[in-house]
C-alpha cells in the first residue's frame, strides 16, 4: 500500500540557516510523550531541524507538524492482523525496524537520536547506511524490567550490542546511568531529567468546581498511568485511612482501571474520583487546584528503584507537597528540597500519617509549598536541564 510509505522524494524545507537535520525514533505515536516533545522543541528552538519517526495508528496522521517538528509516522501492517504474545511481537517487531530504517535514510539526517532501548537498532542501520552520529536516549532500565525470557534476551543483546558504538548516551537521572556504566563498562554518561518547563502554575479551583467540593475539602491527587506498581491499591487502602474531608482524585488512564472500579464498588470504598485523562494543556490547572501530589509506585524491579518521576516536577512546579515512594532519586531530591516526605510505598498507614501531617499544620503546608515552587525556579526547571542536550548538538554541527 503506497499510502503508507513515505515519498522516493521526500526532502525536508531548504536547509539553509539550518544547523543539523536531526532524526528522532521512538515506539509510540508520539502523542503523550511529553519529553520526546520537549526535547524535540528546545533542538527547533535552537536552529535545528527535527524529525520524529513515530508509530502509525488508525487515530493518527501519516505526516503532520506539531510545534516546528515534522512528524512522520511508520506503518506496520501485521500490528492490527497478528495476536499478541511474545513470538508474534518479535514479528511485528521486525518489520516496525525494518520499516523505520527505511523512511529514516530517505530524510537523509545529520544525526539519529534513538528514544529508548527499542529503537536502538534503528539508528545503528541507519548509520551504516549514511555514516552519521548515533545518540541513545535512555528513560528505562530495560533489562531490569519485568519482561517474558524471549524479550529480555532480545533488549539485553541489542543494548549491549549498541551502547558501546553510539557517539552519546543520554539518562533519565544519574543513578541509572550509573548501572548502565557499570553493567558495559563505559563512561560520560549525561544525565536529563525530565523537568517542567519553568512555569508556576497559579492555583485553581478547577478539581473543586467539577467534583462540586467545597473549600474546607482537601484533595491528595495522583497523576500518570495507572498500573497495580503504580501503587493503586495501596492509594485505596490510604484513603480509607483518612479524615472524611479529604479526597482522592487519579488522573489518567491504564489496564488497573477496571481492577479499581471493582474493589471501590465492591468495599463500598469513598471519596475517590476516577477521571480518566484530560488533554495534556489542560493538565496543568487541574494539578495546580490540589492540594498534595502523591505517587507511590512499588520497587517491582530497579527500573522503578531508580527512577526519578516527572511526576515530582509536576506537583512541584503547582506549588504542591508531595508525598513519595522512599527511593534514592525522589529521595534525594525531595529531602534536599524540603517540598514532602518519602514513605514506605508498601505502607498505607505510612502514606495517610504524612498526608495529615502536611495538610493539618498550615506553616508545614506553606513552607513546603514555598520549596517546591523556589526547587522548580531555581534547578528543576527543563530550560536549565535540557542544555547538555543542546550544547552536545551545537558541539555537532560545530564539528560538521
Amino acid at each position: 500500500m503506497v499510502l503508507y510509505r513515505i515519498p522516493d522524494n521526500y526532502e525536508s524545507v531548504d536547509k539553509k540557516g539550518i544547523l543539523l537535520k536531526i532524526l528522532m525514533c521512538l515506539m509510540n505515536e508520539f502523542t503523550h510523550d511529553l519529553r520526546v516533545l520537549k526535547e524535540a522543541k528546545s533542538l527547533v528552538k535552537s536552529g535545528h531541524e527535527v524529525h520524529v519517526l513515530a508509530l502509525k495508528d488508525e487515530k493518527t496522521p501519516i505526516f503532520e507538524m506539531i510545534e516546528g517538528i515534522h512528524v512522520q509516522r511508520v506503518y506496520v501492517r501485521c500490528r492490527n492482523k497478528l495476536p499478541k504474545g511474545n513470538f508474534f511481537f518479535l514479528i511485528k517487531y521486525i518489520e516496525y525496524v525494518i520499516r523505520s530504517i527505511s523512511q529514516g535514510i530517505k530524510i537523509k539526517p545529520d544525526a539519529v537520536h534513538c528514544h529508548d532501548l527499542n529503537t536502538l537498532l534503528i539508528g545503528m542501520r541507519i548509520r551504516r547506511k549514511i555514516k552519521i552520529p548515533v545518540i541513545y536516549d535512555s528513560h528505562e532500565l530495560y533489562l531490569d524490567r519485568n519482561y517474558p525470557i524471549l524479550i529480555h534476551w532480545l533488549w539485553k543483546n541489542i543494548e549491549k550490542y549498541c551502547i558501546k558504538r553510539v557517539n552519546k548516551v543520554f539518562v533519565e537521572n544519574p543513578s541509572r546511568g550509573k548501572i548502565l556504566e557499570e553493567r558495559y563498562s563505559i563512561t560520560g554518561t549525561v544525565p536529563l531529567r525530565n523537568c517542567q518547563y519553568l512555569q508556576v502554575e497559579q492555583k485553581s479551583d478547577r478539581l473543586r468546581r467539577e467534583l462540586k467540593l467545597e473549600k474546607y475539602e482537601k484533595i491528595v491527587l495522583y497523576q500518570g498511568v495507572i498500573t497495580k506498581a503504580r501503587g493503586m491499591d495501596q492509594l485505596l487502602d490510604m484513603i480509607q485511612l483518612l479524615p472524611e474531608n479529604i479526597h482522592l482524585v487519579i488522573i489518567g488512564d491504564g489496564i488497573y482501571i477496571p481492577e479499581m472500579k471493582k474493589r471501590i464498588e465492591k468495599e463500598h470504598i469513598k471519596r475517590v474520583h476516577l477521571l480518566g485523562l484530560v488533554p495534556l494543556k489542560e493538565l496543568p490547572s487541574y494539578t495546580a487546584s490540589a492540594d498534595i501530589g502523591i505517587s507511590l509506585i512499588q520497587n517491582i524491579n530497579n527500573n522503578h528503584y531508580y527512577a526519578l518521576s516527572n511526576k515530582i516536577f509536576e506537583y512541584m512546579s503547582a506549588g504542591l507537597p508531595v508525598v513519595f515512594s522512599d527511593f534514592p532519586e525522589m529521595r534525594r531530591v525531595i529531602k534536599e528540597e524540603k517540598s514532602g516526605f518519602v514513605i514506605n510505598e508498601t505502607s498505607p498507614a505510612e502514606a495517610a500519617n504524612a498526608v495529615k501531617k502536611i495538610l493539618f499544620d498550615e506553616k508545614l503546608y506553606q513552607e513546603m509549598s514555598r520549596n517546591s515552587i523556589n526547587a522548580v525556579r531555581n534547578t528543576y526547571n527543563w530550560e536549565k536541564e535540557v542544555k547538555v542536550l543542546t550544547e552536545y548538538y551545537d558541539s555537532i554541527s560545530t564539528r560538521n
